[in-house]
């Protein structure tokens, strides 16, 4: 060992040791999954990178090894294969692993978000319309269940009324979530004049018969004049 490190520099010395050490705790890493979890908890969601607020899972820890491993290995390859001064070869290694550690923070940052956006949000759902597909019991005795489409797919989810119950079949319109369950009301009840528009087609019709047999009268009498 003491002759190795008289024929190397000390920067040489200094990448072989971050190459190897980084290499194994990144492996250990990504093998234990577990492993330097206390860490975890300072990285990740510390590198506001791209715009970008929120936390990488998990993976903090990993960019910044990554790129302190292609930090040490591209400075013991720059040693080996060329003739650079050791400020040239630690400089050309802290630039590639900067930009290691950039493009590994990137790419899990993607991918926490893709993630995220398949899990289903109940937030989604207000605003949506479903139908009962067991009953929803009065008063919020209890839930229910609907069949609604959210997110783009359709889903049965728990469900409650502050009103009356609402039977299998019928139409309901999500308002707010409380508890992880569904708050709903019957469609109907988002047109308050839904049931007089009947009574007042039926009136309209009258009266339009109504004028029309008097203004026919008129017209019989002067036909038997």
């Amino acid at each position: 060992m003491t002759e190795w490190l008289a024929t190397h520099s000390v920067a040489e010395a200094l990448c072989w040791g971050l190459a190897l050490v980084s290499t194994l705790l990144l492996a250990a890493k990504l093998l234990l999954g577990s492993f330097l979890d206390g860490l975890d908890g300072h990285f990740d969601g510390s590198f506001d990178l791209f715009g970008g607020t929120d936390p990488v899972p998990g993976g903090g820890l990993k960019a910044l090894l990554a790129g302190l491993m292609v930090t040490g290995w591209g400075g013991v390859l720059c040693f080996q294969l060329t003739r650079l001064s050791p400020l040239v070869v630690v400089g050309t290694g802290l630039g590639a692993g900067l930009m290691t550690f950039l493009a590994t923070a990137w790419i899990l940052r993607q991918a926490s978000r893709l993630e995220s956006d398949g899990t289903l949000q109940l937030a989604n759902a207000i605003g949506r319309f479903g139908t009962v597909y067991l009953t929803i019991p009065a008063q919020g005795q209890g839930s229910g269940q609907i069949q609604i489409e959210v997110q783009g797919r359709l889903t049965t989810l728990n469900a409650a009324t502050d009103g009356p119950a609402i039977p299998t079949g019928a139409r309901v319109f999500v308002h707010s979530v409380s508890d992880g369950v569904l708050m709903v009301s019957p469609e109907s009840w988002l047109s308050p004049y839904a049931a007089s528009e009947p009574a007042s087609l039926a009136s309209e019709t009258a009266e339009t018969t109504t004028d029309r047999a008097a203004l026919a009268a008129p017209r019989k009498e002067l036909s038997h004049g």
